[in-house]
């Protein structure tokens, strides 16, 4: 049992994990976690490093899990990133729009991700919800969320395209990824990714704006066996 009295506990060869939960070591490609190669554990000030980083990700990753109001929300989306933000989106005029959410629990053993992506042009929709083998935590879903999202689109061959979450962490990993280390393969796959899109952004919206993907990833979370969707969605997903 790992002691939660201590920040880092090392186990096995030398690996450490924190106690939030960041698990080191060699993981399943889904999973992907991440691995601090520590040799003996031996140099103070490597560990001080590595303990520095993994209390700041424990932290960030506990501000994952409050529920923030929408007021406060929206005053986030008015603030953060704005001109990066509000300048990308008048570039995509009338692209696409597209709500990405994911869901996870614990006693769960599924998480769900799912889209919602739609035309101002002509008012076409399309969707797609996938249940993928339980993340670490909530915050792994919401990357893994987002990266099949952007990978669909660029399936559609759709490349000037807005993405929406409700998750603010996820905005904060995708603007600035190198504050973001442990989460490093995710980033690099997603910063690949975008080099797909003509016009590319992620805004941050309220909880109350990403309805129809959040009830997609919900539902198709409790489903007892490993599915995917897209576009052709049995409608008790949909209720």
């Amino acid at each position: 049992m790992l002691d939660k009295s201590r920040p880092w506990t090392a186990v096995k060869a030398n690996i450490c994990r924190t106690k939030a939960g960041y698990y080191t070591g060699r993981q399943a490609n889904h999973h992907r976690r991440y691995q601090f190669a520590v040799v003996g554990c031996e140099s103070h000030l490597l560990f001080k490093e590595i303990l520095r980083l993994a209390e700041n990700e424990e932290q960030a990753w506990q501000l994952a899990q409050v529920e923030i109001p929408d007021d406060v929300v929206d005053s986030v989306v008015r603030n953060t990133h704005s001109h990066s933000m509000i300048d990308e989106q008048r570039q995509v005029g009338n692209g696409f729009q597209c709500y990405v959410d994911g869901s996870w629990k614990e006693s769960d053993r599924f998480s769900g991700v799912a889209w919602f992506c739609s035309n101002p042009n002509d008012g076409t929709q399309d969707m797609g919800a996938a249940n993928l083998r339980r993340s670490l935590t909530s915050l792994h879903t919401e990357v893994e969320a987002l990266i099949w999202a952007m990978r669909c689109m660029i399936g559609q061959d759709k490349r000037e395209v807005v993405f929406f979450t409700d998750c603010s962490d996820l905005v904060k990993m995708v603007y600035s990824p190198q504050e973001w280390p442990a989460l490093a393969t995710y980033l690099e796959a997603i910063q690949s990714d975008k080099e797909e899109f003509d016009v590319f952004s992620l805004s941050l919206v309220s909880r109350n704006a990403n309805v129809k993907a959040d009830k997609l990833a919900r539902n198709v979370r409790t489903q007892p066996q490993l599915i995917t969707y897209v576009n052709n969605l049995p409608r008790h997903l949909l209720i």
